[in-house]
């Protein structure tokens, strides 16, 4: 029986750019528990090319923003993969949950 190899991890954000493991709640998960893989920051995609639906879907408001800045807050990238933090805080891939 053919088995994949354990993935190595894919490693820590690149700059100006900002990664969250979120559960359901959108709430940080602690150090090794699993949950959703969520990205911000200027590297960050700005929609689905005509395809708004699913734009408003992946594309949520960061709850993170602090920002006194007027206009829209910025956004968060819903990946819909299955991540955790590794305790040297390196990120490891778990699995896709989306279709």
């Amino acid at each position: 029986m053919d088995t994949w190899p354990p993935l190595p991890p894919i490693g820590r954000p690149i700059a100006n750019t900002q990664i969250y493991i979120l559960d359901k709640y959108l709430q940080p998960v602690p150090v090794g528990v699993p949950g959703e893989l969520h990205i911000g920051g200027v590297s960050l995609a700005r929609g689905y090319f005509n395809r708004p639906e699913l734009t408003q879907q992946k594309f949520i408001p960061n709850p993170f923003d602090n920002s006194k800045a007027k206009g829209q807050k910025s956004k968060l990238y819903k990946t819909g993969d299955l991540a955790r933090y590794l305790y040297d805080g390196n990120i490891k891939y778990l699995d896709c949950i989306d279709n």
